[in-house]
């Protein structure tokens, strides 16, 4: 028995020995991978060797590796896939550098399909973590975050903020002046000016970035701060300045020469030679996010020209592209959130059964010690002081694993808002896409049979995205009998009505109420004003207190 009790003790140790060789192989492999990931293989063969000794660190770093493998191929789905996993196993470890490092990729990927609130979500978490650290390693972290969380500020119109955080930089004494990243700040200031038409200002900053680049020879975004002069130029309607710029640009460089080209022979009315242009940048490029800006262009080469027909054959294809890319952003941001509960929802589920678990070994060993402490304590006191202490631990276990149950609810209660939140945004992003395309049909020919069937049509498609049953299902898991309950109470309110009232209830501003249903912010807080006359309800109460007064008896 002895001997076997050596052999065991033996054995484990030999094998945690050797688990430990194998995660320092594995630490040592992720730190020689090539930065830029083209190994798709060795990835996967690295995430296997992980997985197989149970090594959490290595797992969860390798989704990581191949999330940012797979946005840089722009497939979406797989990106998302991996960084929840990484999430997922960082929060279970409580690996806590690896889960922010992964929110800031998160942050990446939602930028990516130009989802800006979660981008900005995820990079305000991962920038929160890295500033809490007070180390000085972080601070290149530290300023990457704050450029990306100012361009987002930026993508999402609020330019002041998105300023404050890049003059934040700007006058950093330990920002190395000779970098690259210096060079891109002036480059992004003068983006965030370009976006406010602030044409001027955008030519000062890109100078300045330019003469920087020359100087400490950055010739990848010196090609980057001209194409973008070139954009600004552009947009003066200064074409001779734009094409000086642009033949500026290295020869060797990787852009899409042919589209600017025929951008600055557009402005200059030299339309036969933009036309052939625009048509080998669409032969050329194979991703319809490039190619749909040409056939814009072709279009209004062809209305100056005069041929109608392909002008709307033009802006129906790019119409048909940004339709197309609208949809698939939606998709995958559907099919990530479908992932995301899916993971979720497995997590909640181990977390039930680990408190199951604690749970019932906690009433066995409280048993246990009540039966031992009655049989000695008349023998021995000593031991009953420490049963007494063992069983208060046992308690604390205990309140602890119900505070993970209440925990666990919330969590629940979280999802099924997050999902509620997707739904709506979905709605909102419907309606506003289905606007502009209505707005760009009023353009052609009112006479036209043709544009009135197709005007009808977006119409129809506009009333029926907007209607009370898109979001009743989730109203009902949320509120169980809101919408029955108000229909009850009140007959005479119509589904617009009940519309307002489902939107007060949730708690959306006016402003969200407004981009959802399609209306101008003053026309929601007249809507709310008449409906609650329309219910009297009194004075003293606001709308949102009655109808939480109303959904709560």
């Amino acid at each position: 028995m002895i001997f076997f009790l050596f052999f065991y003790a033996t054995f484990s140790f030999a094998q945690t020995g050797n688990n430990i060789i194998k995660t320092n192989e594995i630490d040592s492999l992720i730190s020689v991978l090539d930065k830029n990931y083209n190994e798709p293989k060795k990835l996967y063969n690295i995430l296997d060797a992980s997985t197989k000794i149970d090594y959490p660190r290595g797992i969860s770093k390798m989704h990581l590796i191949l999330s940012f493998y797979y946005r840089k191929l722009n497939k979406i789905d797989s990106a998302f896939y991996h960084i929840n996993n990484s999430i997922r196993i960082s929060k279970k470890n409580n690996l806590d550098k690896q889960l922010y490092n992964s929110y800031l990729s998160l942050g990446s990927i939602y930028g990516r399909i130009k989802n800006y609130k979660k981008s900005l979500e995820f990079y305000l978490k991962s920038y929160n973590y890295y500033k809490k650290q007070g180390n000085d390693k972080h601070n290149v972290i530290l300023r990457a975050l704050q450029i990306n969380i100012a361009s987002t500020y930026s993508l999402l119109g609020d330019y002041e903020l998105a300023n404050n955080y890049y003059m934040q930089n700007l006058m950093d004494p330990d920002f190395e002046k000779s970098s690259i990243h210096y060079c891109q700040l002036h480059q992004n200031i003068a983006l965030n000016l370009k976006r406010q038409k602030k044409y001027e200002e955008a030519l000062i900053w890109l100078n300045k970035g330019l003469v920087i680049s020359e100087t400490y020879q950055h010739h990848l975004i010196k090609n980057n701060i001209l194409i973008s002069l070139c954009d600004v130029y552009l947009l003066m309607n200064k074409s001779e300045e734009a094409e000086r710029v642009y033949y500026l640009v290295d020869n060797d460089f990787n852009w899409d020469k042919d589209f600017y080209l025929g951008m600055i022979y557009l402005g200059m009315n030299r339309l036969k030679e933009s036309e052939i242009l625009f048509l080998k940048s669409i032969e050329r490029e194979k991703d319809d996010r490039k190619s749909m800006e040409s056939y814009l262009k072709l279009s209004e080469v062809y209305s100056k020209e005069n041929l109608w027909k392909k002008a709307k054959e033009n802006k129906d294809r790019y119409y048909a592209i940004k339709d197309s890319l609208t949809s698939l952003n939606n998709k995958t941001v559907i099919k990530n959130n479908e992932i995301g509960f899916k993971l979720i929802e497995e997590e909640l589920l181990n977390k039930q059964l680990d408190i199951e678990n604690k749970l019932l070994i906690s009433k066995n060993k409280r048993q246990s010690n009540i039966i031992i402490g009655v049989a000695i304590i008349s023998l021995i006191g000593v031991l009953c002081f420490f049963l007494l202490l063992k069983n208060i631990k046992v308690n604390r276990e205990l309140k602890e694993a119900k505070k993970n149950e209440k925990q666990l609810l919330e969590d629940k209660i979280e999802l099924r808002e997050n999902e509620l939140h997707m739904t709506l945004v979905a709605i909102a992003n419907r309606q506003k896409m289905f606007a502009e395309i209505k707005k760009e049909i009023d353009k052609f020919d009112k006479f036209d049979p043709n544009t009135k069937i197709l005007k009808k049509k977006v119409k129809d498609l506009m009333v029926s995205g907007d209607n009370l049953s898109a979001i009743s299902d989730r109203i009902e898991s949320r509120y169980p009998g809101m919408v029955t309950r108000l229909k009850s109470v009140h007959p005479q309110l119509s589904n617009t009505e009940i519309k307002y009232c489902i939107f007060t209830k949730l708690n959306l501003t006016t402003k969200e109420t407004a981009s959802i249903l399609g209306v101008s912010a003053d026309t929601v807080k007249t809507s709310r004003s008449r409906i609650k006359k329309k219910m009297n309800v009194s004075e003293s109460l606001s709308l949102k207190e009655y109808l939480d007064q109303l959904t709560s008896t």
